[in-house]
């Protein structure tokens, strides 16, 4: 191979470069570490860097799969549902007290507070079939609303199911 036309980790040592490996224990940095260490390893014919490459690719889903099915991040998840819940109804009840009656849609708190967000957070109907279901449920009543958002599970009407909580 012409000097001229080296990369730069062309020019390293595959000793070097099995150190980069240790990136790898490191989520979303692992993936190109990863990519640059199995590409070398098959460049330069070395099983143990295409070894060490593709378990720093494979150790970033398998992180990410860990922490998003653990307690803790349920947990997390759920106190901010509640949260942003909480602050939804303050905002249903600014818009009774303004308006003598509870709006047909959280759409409608637009027109009392420009920064409200009901864009993706909410919807008057709950469609798993769509790419994007609603996380939070709201239906006026006759003189009251139902406001709540799936749990964990995804699923509406399960025991699972969040309420708003205020304190």
């Amino acid at each position: 191979m012409n000097n001229d036309k080296k990369t730069f980790f062309d020019k390293i040592s595959s000793q070097k470069l099995y150190r980069l490996g240790f990136a790898g224990l490191f989520p979303n940095l692992g993936l190109i570490t990863g990519g640059i260490l199995l590409f070398h390893g098959f460049k330069r014919k070395d099983l143990k860097m295409k070894i060490i490459g593709l378990a720093s690719i494979l150790f970033t889903p398998l992180f990410w799969f860990l922490v998003e099915n653990s307690d803790l991040h349920k947990k997390q998840l759920t106190e901010l549902t509640e949260y942003q819940l909480n602050e939804v109804v303050k905002d249903l009840e600014f818009y009774k007290s303004k308006n003598g009656q509870y709006p047909d849609s959280l759409g409608q708190l637009k027109l009392q507070n420009k920064f409200f967000n009901d864009q993706e957070l909410f919807s008057n109907e709950f469609d798993f079939k769509k790419s994007k279901p609603a996380r939070f449920y709201y239906k006026k009543l006759e003189r009251d609303y139902v406001l709540k958002s799936f749990g964990y599970d995804l699923i509406l009407n399960t025991k699972d199911d969040i309420y708003p909580e205020l304190k």
